[in-house]
């Protein structure tokens, strides 16, 4: 389709920079493109993942961790948001009420109220809000010490393939 394709000048709209900026990522391999005789043409899909927040390794491992909890919450809900919820009443007496500690813990309170879609929003999304949110999860012990172990060590694989030329 041809909207799949964008020029320089709409690939550097869309970022916010020069559109030399765009042809030097190009020539610098940062960024795919094809040639349409002289012209470069980007896809869309590169431009919009160029975008996306890049997660650092402590919030793409709490990612890691907090997918994981997909299949038990899908496996039985009502145990896992019992479990966040259990674990919601007793930590926040512990916090100062006008502290961030205290602020994300009611935000999940909201979030479980609202049930198990926008729950799983949370758990795997990419957004800064989600991860500010997964470092403070009420979800502890839900996955077993064995199952967590597992987790990380599958992360610790993965971060170390996928960054290392980094």
């Amino acid at each position: 389709m041809q909207n799949d394709w964008l020029t320089t000048g709409e690939t550097a709209t869309m970022l916010g920079v020069s559109r030399q900026h765009v042809v030097d990522l190009c020539d610098r391999g940062e960024l795919n493109f094809s040639r349409a005789g002289t012209h470069r043409r980007i896809r869309r899909s590169d431009v919009q993942r160029m975008l996306e927040p890049q997660l650092t390794r402590e919030q793409e491992r709490s990612l890691w961790l907090h997918r994981a909890l997909l299949g038990p919450l899908m496996i039985d809900p009502t145990a896992v948001l019992e479990q966040a919820q259990e674990n919601i009443r007793r930590w926040l007496p512990r916090h100062r009420a006008d502290g961030m500690a205290a602020s994300y813990l009611t935000q999940w309170q909201k979030l479980l109220d609202g049930g198990v879609d926008d729950v799983v929003d949370v758990l795997v999304g990419t957004d800064e809000h989600s991860s500010e949110l997964r470092q403070n999860s009420p979800f502890a012990g839900v996955l077993s010490d064995e199952d967590r172990r597992h987790v990380l060590s599958s992360f610790r694989d993965h971060w170390n393939q996928e960054h290392a030329a980094a």
